[in-house]
């Protein structure tokens, strides 16, 4: 390790220490890269909110814990450490302006750790400090290479404004802020767009209603959309650019934007084809764009779990495409296999670090939702688990909402073994599954909330499995109209894993029937017509698999999971795991009085060759699940 990681790591002295303290006030140490640094040393994060949470791991955990602890303070309140637990040592006060002397800190605590290598790069060249200002066109034109100072109209605008949303890097509001008073100070006529920059959402919203419009006016009327012609009606269209034309098409592809159906079969030029729905249709170029870009991801060597995210997005797209048209099977099954091998060797090397990510400026595990939730300035929320969904049913499900919402798509990490009494009981204690309680999910939903000063009479928790026709008198959360959390589960696809017989198809079918009825649909409008912020999640997926054969092991198992089986005793454990393909998963955020076998990808632990649509171990599918947040299409 080196750059910036290894000018703030060395500031903490964990060769001399047992246990340290530390100011982290940018949040530093929940960089992935660090914290699989200190993870190899056996340096182990506790990341606290206030006194009493130090004080109970300090007197209830640290003494049963191996390795050693950084205790770490991110807020920016006059915070001391009690006394005795240091000892004559003192805090270390962690900052960003120890790698980045000559650049405004208030600027670099908005960015992400990726962006900072960036900047690392091109800090040298600096000799003397910047500027708030001077700072921020120095990262927009050194780091983020954005050209921002040509832009002169309307159409130019929306094409930055596509490059900025397709970043990899984000780019943050205070950088959005000073593009957008360059761009002011020339007096343009198109200010109304300004706030699309903010929100990709909103924007995608803006360029969906632009797209329908060209397309009922140009191609269901036969008005002349042919390469290098435009309409008379369209002539200052958004889509007569080709600038423009050129840079939406993958959208449509990758399920960001709706395809507009037309009346009737029609010759659609190729820039035109992926946004226009018609029985001549052709999904197995989409298959292959979707494959050629998750390979991009996959080829470059350092794989964050943002890119797992981004991969499982695209692959859930893909996989949905497959099982719609029944095309591209063998394509989709070779690249599962590439997937899930890297991802298998990732999780074993750094999933343990992501439960000491920060969860306020986006969740990284499940567990991070609700204090995700506790920090957006909503005074009414509502939290839809859809059990058991993971992202090809929910891209399934997204063309249903697409219609009426726009959804703000993002992704968290279950926990492993993903298996409802472990990832979907850390989504409603929002803690690793050691650290929890054995009180209920509703319970601790409600002490949750407590603790945040809402009284129990504004909470709801419900559990339905949504069958037949949507009866509002049936919702707790739309009865009281004081609610502001509310939390409602729905079992629907986790019944129809543990049931599909026919794999994914068949409950692909299955959900189908379910999105017909408009179940789904009219919650959720009720719910954003009550006020509530809509989010929406999954506590693990699910992934099809072929029996090995199962373990003769009877009572010595606790759980006989299809994918997972937990034992007591580490013994029994390893001598499954000598007679078949298995993970050996490790327990360090479980309980230490179980031991966790999981099947490997595509195996399961039921009869040999036996076909089924299961959860418990660690494929894509099954771990990276949906983190969404809905609103009403304008």
């Amino acid at each position: 390790m080196n750059g910036w990681r290894q000018k703030l790591i060395s500031q903490i002295p964990f060769q001399q220490h047992k246990l340290l303290f530390v100011y982290d006030r940018d949040d530093i140490l929940s960089d992935e890269e660090l914290l699989s640094y200190l993870q190899q040393n056996e340096v182990n994060i506790f990341t606290f909110k206030d006194r009493a949470e130090l004080r109970i791991h300090y007197e209830e955990q640290l003494e049963y814990s191996s390795g050693k602890w950084i205790y770490k303070y991110v807020g920016e309140g006059s915070f001391t450490f009690p006394f005795d637990m240091l000892k004559n040592q003192e805090p270390v006060e962690l900052t960003l302006h120890i790698a980045f002397p000559n650049l405004s800190l208030p600027i670099l605590h908005q960015l992400d750790h990726d962006a900072l290598d960036g900047v690392y790069k091109v800090s040298d060249s600096l000799q003397s400090p910047l500027t708030d200002s001077e700072t921020m066109e120095f990262l927009l034109r050194r780091v983020y290479k954005l050209s921002f100072d040509t832009i002169e109209n309307e159409v130019e605008w929306l094409s930055f404004l596509i490059q900025l949303h397709d970043h990899r890097l984000s780019v943050p509001n205070v950088l959005i802020d000073f593009i957008i008073e360059h761009i002011s100070s020339k007096s343009v006529q198109f200010q109304d767009l300004f706030p699309l920059a903010y929100f990709k959402n909103k924007f995608m919203e803006f360029l969906q209603n632009h797209w329908d419009e060209y397309v009922k006016k140009n191609i269901n009327q036969d008005i002349s959309i042919q390469e290098g012609t435009t309409s008379t009606y369209h002539k200052d269209h958004l889509f007569s650019y080709e600038s423009m034309r050129r840079m939406i098409q993958h959208y449509f592809i990758e399920g960001k934007l709706l395809p507009k159906e037309v009346d009737k079969e029609r010759n659609i030029p190729v820039w035109a084809e992926h946004g226009v729905k018609q029985k001549s249709y052709q999904p197995l170029k989409d298959i292959h764009h979707l494959g050629e870009k998750i390979d991009l991801f996959l080829d470059e060597g350092k794989i964050q779990h943002k890119d797992w995210i981004e991969v499982a997005v695209l692959y859930g797209q893909m996989k949905m495409l497959q099982i719609q048209y029944g095309v591209g099977e063998q394509i989709v099954n070779e690249l599962d296999k590439k997937i899930n091998q890297l991802f298998q060797d990732w999780m074993l090397l750094n999933y343990q670090t992501l439960a000491s990510f920060s969860p306020y400026i986006r969740p990284a595990m499940v567990h991070h939702v609700l204090p995700y939730m506790q920090f957006q300035e909503e005074r009414k929320q509502v939290l839809i688990v859809l059990d058991g969904m993971s992202f090809v049913q929910w891209k399934q499900i997204k063309q249903a909402l697409d219609v009426s919402f726009v959804s703000e798509e993002n992704g968290v990490f279950a926990w492993v073994p993903t298996i409802t009494e472990i990832s979907r009981r850390s989504i409603f204690h929002a803690n690793i599954p050691r650290l929890q309680s054995s009180i209920s999910e509703e319970k601790a939903w409600r002490q949750f909330w407590k603790r945040e000063s809402i009284a129990d009479m504004h909470i709801t928790f419900e559990n339905h499995l949504a069958q037949g026709e949507f009866d509002v008198s049936q919702i707790a959360a739309l009865q009281k109209t004081n609610t502001k959390k509310a939390s409602i589960i729905l079992r629907n696809i986790d019944a129809l894993t543990h049931g599909a017989i026919q794999g994914l198809e068949g409950m692909y079918a299955e959900i189908d029937v379910w999105l017909k009825s408009g179940y789904l649909q009219q919650l959720i409008l009720k719910l954003l017509e009550e006020g509530y912020a809509v989010y929406i999640t999954s506590d693990h997926g699910n992934t099809e698999s072929i029996g090995i054969g199962r373990p003769r092991q009877g009572t010595l198992v606790e759980t006989k999971g299809e994918r997972v089986r937990i034992y007591k005793d580490q013994m029994f454990r390893d001598e499954a795991a000598s007679l078949y393909t298995s993970i050996k998963w490790p327990n360090d955020a479980l309980s230490k009085e179980h031991y966790y076998l999981l099947a490997e990808a595509r195996e399961a632990f039921v009869t040999k060759n036996e076909h089924i649509v299961s959860h418990g171990g660690i494929t894509l599918e099954e771990v990276i699940v949906p983190f969404i947040k809905i609103d009403k299409r304008k």
